[in-house]
């Protein structure tokens, strides 16, 4: 399934997906750095902090192949089970 516009021949690599700082709020997540789609390339769009969202987890975007070559997938917020949830961010 092709969801990118965008095909390259070779993944490209993450410039830095580090962590910025340790987050002091339990309430926070880290949303990784990622590719986005501008002008017709790629981009890299930094990571940053965001608050949790209580039903829904972050499913990171990811290279796929295609016949046309590799293309970025997004990432998402997908809903789960709330008991789910809290199981995931419990600890």
């Amino acid at each position: 399934m092709c969801y990118g516009q965008i095909f390259v021949s070779e993944k490209l690599a993450d410039p830095s997906n580090k962590i910025v700082q340790k987050i002091t709020k339990r309430a926070q997540i880290w949303i990784p750095g990622e590719w986005i789609e501008k002008n017709n390339k790629y981009s890299w769009k930094k990571g940053y902090w965001t608050n949790k969202r209580p039903g829904f987890i972050y499913m990171q975007g990811y290279w796929e192949n295609e016949k046309k070559g590799w293309t970025w997938i997004p990432g998402k917020w997908k809903k789960i089970n709330i008991k789910t949830w809290y199981n995931v961010y419990s600890s």
